[in-house]
């Protein structure tokens, strides 16, 4: 029975062994997450595509440089390129701003600013210029410097434009090259301000302007705001900064500087540089309302160089005619104007104080008014002293002979506390001493009578 075949007992084969299944549990996060990480590069991408278009979009606009064929991709670089100047240590912007296309006398200057960046330091230095100074104007003879852009945009292909025949005036009044301009409108900056969430000010005192234009430019929108800290909107913020027929031009050129400041302050800060958003309405805004002959390039470069600027120090300037200004005021055929006390076109005090403006001590010294009397027995001592204190840089406004003889030198400070350093150094190069007299004289801020001593 065991060993034997049976033709009718066949051997079955055996089926083969089928291996066996291991069931594997996937986690359904692993393939939640591997969509969620495609969705968020897809997002940021497409935010990032949005962004740029946005940005080309608004320079093409922007740049008034017919050379440049901006495109998408001249915003993938990084910001890298050299400013104007950048290399030489210092770029001078000239600001502009004036009412725009749908304001009366649009385009002309009612701001009038040069900003200078220094690189080295990272500070930032504004020079504010009135808008009725008067100046000579290339191929128009003279005119109040606010009608520079005007004439500029009437003959752009004389004058090379708006911009840059204000560009031409600047810089014969400031003697800095004025490597770039950029001009806004007064709907631009309101847009702006609002886009930044409004801007922070202290006002020092109250303002009460009951002749304030009204948008029509007919009526009047009576303006107030008290003394203290202020949430500014973009209305706001523009009728404080434009307000002056019950203060003065030149006080309005500070309130124009403080609010500059403070929307610069906002529109570098995280908040806006983190929302796409924001930084999207930024581009349409300027596309619409500002123009610059900056190139695509340097417009980066100019962001991020503006992220790194100082401006909780900055020194800034206001040309007046207050009694140490440089400027003094007249009225005649030619309406309200204003010019250099020295005379018109002569513009030398100003370029001191446009080329100081990073050095305070010098900014100082080319303003302070300066005499020099001859108290000795040689003449020509004034003239020598004078040019040896103008070859420091400052500022003798007048040389002539003392009353009597002085035998030793003696400085005198009539400035009423205002510039005292100045009063000791000079002192301190003539081996003399500083008497300050409670009285103010028109015209001199120190008095240095030359004794017989300086002759030894």
């Amino acid at each position: 029975m065991f060993g034997k075949n049976n033709k009718n007992n066949k051997v079955r084969p055996v089926p083969p062994t089928m291996p066996r299944q291991i069931t594997v549990h996937r986690s359904p996060w692993k393939k939640t997450l591997k969509w969620l990480l495609a969705f968020i590069l897809g997002l940021g991408l497409g935010v990032g595509v949005w962004i740029l278009f946005s940005a080309n979009s608004a320079v093409k606009k922007i740049t008034t440089d017919a050379s440049q064929k901006s495109s998408l991709f001249s915003f993938l670089g990084d910001g890298t390129k050299l400013l104007k100047g950048q290399s030489d240590g210092r770029t001078n912007i000239l600001l502009l701003g004036m009412g725009g296309s749908n304001h009366p006398g649009g385009a002309l200057s009612d701001t009038i600013m040069v900003v200078s960046i220094d690189h080295k330091t990272k500070k930032v230095a504004i020079l504010s210029i009135p808008r009725d100074l008067w100046v000579p104007i290339p191929g128009y003879n003279h005119a109040k410097i606010n009608e520079a852009y005007s004439k500029g945009e009437n003959d752009k292909k004389s004058t090379g434009g708006g911009g840059v025949l204000a560009s031409k005036v600047v810089e014969n009044v400031t003697g800095l090259p004025i490597h770039y301009y950029i001009r806004l409108d007064f709907e631009g900056f309101k847009k702006i301000v609002d886009m930044a969430g409004g801007v922070e000010v202290y006002v020092e005192k109250d303002l009460s302007d009951p002749y304030y234009p009204a948008d029509n430019m007919i009526d009047y929108s009576p303006f107030k705001i008290t003394a203290g800290a202020h949430h500014l909107d973009g209305a706001t913020a523009l009728k404080y900064a434009r307000s002056r027929e019950t203060t003065s031009d030149f006080d309005r050129s500070r309130r124009q500087q403080q609010v500059m400041a403070a929307l610069k302050e906002k529109l570098f800060s995280l908040n806006i540089l983190a929302n796409p958003k924001k930084i999207t309405d930024l581009f349409n805004i300027l596309g619409d309302h500002l123009r610059t002959n900056m190139q695509v390039e340097e417009i980066m470069s100019f962001w991020n160089v503006g992220k790194t600027l100082d401006t909780n120090n900055m020194n800034s300037k206001v040309l007046d005619t207050a009694a140490d200004g440089p400027l003094t005021a007249s009225q005649d055929y030619r309406g309200y104007y204003i010019y250099p006390k020295k005379g018109i076109d002569k513009f030398e005090d100003i370029q001191k104080i446009a080329k100081n403006m990073f050095n305070e001590a010098l900014a100082e010294m080319s303003v302070a008014k300066i005499e020099v009397s001859n108290g000795t027995s040689q003449r020509g001592t004034a003239s020598t002293v004078s040019e040896f204190l103008s070859s420091y840089g400052y500022n003798v406004t007048k040389t002539d002979d003392a009353q009597g003889a002085y035998p030793k030198t003696v400085v005198y400070d009539y400035s009423g506390g205002k510039y005292p350093k100045i009063a000791q150094d000079i002192a301190a190069k003539l081996n003399s001493q500083v008497e300050i007299k409670n009285t103010l004289r028109s015209g001199v801020d120190i008095q240095v009578i030359v004794g017989q001593d300086y002759l030894r």
